[in-house]
């Protein structure tokens, strides 16, 4: 049995603390100014090739009305963020969606790309392939593709094949997108929202519309759906009655993937508007984690046998090899660190054939600093993918 592993983390509890009066403290974006004030009078394309880490420095950003921003992520797919020295407004629409798989052209059909920070859906034909991301759907052959999920489920398909597991955090610490959905014989999945960080020292206003939504199932045998992404916004202020759209995708005209994550850290917090997707809002206003400030869970042992102390994450090149005689329920040791005693951890294990699996179980040994969780899982015979998730509250 061949079990890799990769790393998620998951944000420590940060409290802020209102302040009482009419005035609210101000928030330090930590924009340095160098790509100036982004002022679009037309719909653009912003390619991110120029911008290798996704981060643009601001003084000032003003869409405005019907006008619509979308993006080309770069090499690295690293998510949106936006640091902002003075206001933001958009009364005009910034657009991180996954998109719905293309029409195939002389070839099998290619999975939706993801927004920036997004996973792609899975390619379909005769071998269809399952969607990127954590939370991404799995491809079956001669069956429907699996939709992807992200804050929440999303919907099991026609075929009783369930979707993706959750994943990520209310804080959006680390900010991460959707996932995609699993390609079919006769089409590609759809991608996975984007993921953007908007962080301005003044206020922002927002009287238009941020869209993350995951890409549709396109027809033919039914593919998966792409899971909504995340939107984060910090600032002192946030007012407007506009709207925020982080929906799952769509899978044979109906509900599909899972929604994303929306997260407000401000002060005071006058928006009116509509929101999609897993809302909360708070006064946490770590913008760009330093290095040692997020927590870290690592999957350090399986059934007792070491894993790999720099994991690849490929079958190929196994990190833990287990006996054929190793017996389940098999004990899963992670260490965490960052992270507070009896948090919730779940492991979960997306096998190469068969069903994803997860089990609980809580880090109640150590400190704060560094503590360890013994999960104990029902892991299928064969290769898979094996990973820790931590849930803390808001």
């Amino acid at each position: 049995m061949n079990i890799s592993r990769v790393l998620t983390l998951t944000p420590a509890l940060v409290f802020g603390c209102w302040l009482p009066g009419a005035s609210w403290a101000q928030v330090n974006s930590g924009s340095d100014g160098s790509d100036g004030a982004f002022n679009p009078t037309t719909n653009i394309v912003i390619n991110m090739a120029d911008h290798p880490t996704g981060i643009y420095q601001y003084t000032s950003v003003n869409i405005p009305a019907n006008v619509t921003v979308t993006f080309t992520p770069n090499a690295n797919n690293t998510p949106v963020i936006w640091l902002v020295q003075s206001n933001l407004t958009i009364s005009g629409v910034v657009n991180l969606s996954g998109q719905t798989s293309p029409a195939a052209s002389g070839g099998p059909p290619t999975g939706g790309l993801g927004g920036p920070g997004g996973g792609s859906g899975g390619n379909g034909g005769p071998t269809p392939s399952s969607g990127q991301g954590y939370g991404a759907g799995t491809a079956n052959l001669g069956k429907d593709g699996a939709n992807a999920s992200f804050a929440t489920l999303g919907v099991t398909n026609n075929n009783q094949i369930p979707p993706g597991l959750t994943y990520g955090n209310v804080y959006l610490l680390p900010l991460v997108g959707g996932s995609g959905g699993g390609g079919s014989s006769s089409s590609g999945g759809g991608g996975g929202g984007g993921a953007i960080l908007i962080a301005a020292s003044g206020a922002i206003s927002l009287n238009g519309g941020v869209y993350s939504q995951g890409g549709s199932w396109s027809g033919g045998r039914w593919s998966g759906a792409g899971s909504g992404g995340a939107v984060r916004l910090v600032a002192s202020q946030i007012y407007g009655s506009g709207w925020i759209n982080t929906a799952g995708g769509s899978y044979g005209g109906g509900p599909g993937g899972g929604s994303g994550f929306v997260r407000f850290d401000s002060y005071n917090n006058a928006f009116t508007g509509a929101v999609y997707g897993q809302f909360t809002f708070g006064s946490q206003f770590i913008i760009i984690p330093a290095s040692g400030q997020l927590p870290q869970l690592t999957v350090t042992s399986v059934g007792g046998v070491p894993v790999s102390a720099s994991p690849t994450g490929l079958l190929s090149t196994p990190d833990a090899v287990l006996s054929a005689q190793q017996n389940n329920p098999i004990p899963i040791v992670v260490s965490c660190a960052n992270l507070p005693l009896n948090t919730l951890i779940t492991v979960s294990v997306t096998p190469a054939n068969g069903l994803p699996v997860s089990a609980v179980g809580y880090n109640s040994t150590g400190t704060l600093a560094s503590s360890t969780a013994s999960v104990s899982l029902n892991i299928p015979r064969g290769g898979g993918l094996i990973y820790a998730t931590a849930a803390t509250g808001n």
